[in-house]
């Protein structure tokens, strides 16, 4: 799909302040579209909601690819790429404070240097 057909589909997307909107958003802007310039139909609260809507509508939505694992290995959804409009989020391990030991560090370390961060 090139971003020109995307500005004409029909979309549910995830509501202001999500960081999957966000990132959307964000990427859009690199190419000079703004969120206005989608046709959004509306704005769900959860990507579960958002999976609810699509299994009864011809629209489509751009949300993280996690959130449709088990839809897409039964085959009631499919991934429909965009390659022009590149998306990356961000994301940051939070811990308490002090020296932790045990799994969720060794998950930080491998995370850390698997990423070159």
């Amino acid at each position: 799909m090139t971003l020109d057909e995307l500005r004409k589909v029909p979309l549910v997307l995830r509501e202001n302040g999500s960081g999957t909107l966000s990132v959307l958003t964000t990427a859009l802007e690199k190419h000079g579209i703004k969120f206005t310039d989608l046709n959004v139909l509306m704005q769900l609260g959860s990507s579960e909601s958002i999976k609810l809507f699509l299994e009864n509508s011809e629209a489509m939505s751009i949300i993280s690819f996690r959130c449709v694992t088990r839809e897409l290995v039964s085959g009631a959804m499919k991934i429909t790429e965009l390659p022009e409009l590149e998306m990356k989020r961000e994301l940051c391990f939070m811990q308490q404070q002090g020296e932790e030991e045990g799994p969720a560090t060794l998950l930080m370390q491998f995370a850390l240097h698997e990423c070159r961060i």
